[in-house]
């Protein structure tokens, strides 16, 4: 069963992925901050991150950076959900290497899609490849 690590801070959204993504067959593992999301990724070696932009402590941009700087941690695919959409910010994930992106407010059906999606492109996608 594939394992996913949730970096998310709204306690709701925590909720609603794991259990759309428990009773969908994946083993969820779930923190609110990027520091520990980080040293999470290192331990648990997860098969797909869910990474918010928005953290306390260091800024989900900072922890991208951080998983993608590290040879065994930069080749888990990364999809970025965010509440906060910034012109240029969808562009700048793909740029960094992300295999998906996600804004707030998703249905179930679309964080499965895009799970498997990710899953499915792993981390190797170009922009082009993986832009809807």
């Amino acid at each position: 069963m594939p394992k996913i690590l949730i970096i998310e801070n709204e306690p709701s959204i925590q909720k609603l992925m794991k259990v759309n993504l428990s009773t969908s067959g994946y083993e969820v593992l779930i923190t609110a901050r990027g520091e520990e999301g980080l040293r999470l990724a290192q331990q648990e070696s997860p098969d797909l991150i869910l990474l918010d932009l928005r953290l306390p402590g260091i800024s989900g941009w900072d922890v991208l950076a951080r998983l993608k700087a590290i040879p065994e941690l930069g080749k888990i695919p990364v999809v970025i959900i965010t509440a906060v959409v910034h012109h240029g910010d969808e562009e700048k994930a793909y740029a960094m290497g992300v295999a998906g992106y996600l804004a707030k407010p998703f249905t179930a059906e679309e964080l499965l899609q895009e799970v498997e999606e990710a899953l499915r492109r792993g981390s190797d996608a170009s922009p082009s490849d993986s832009h809807r």
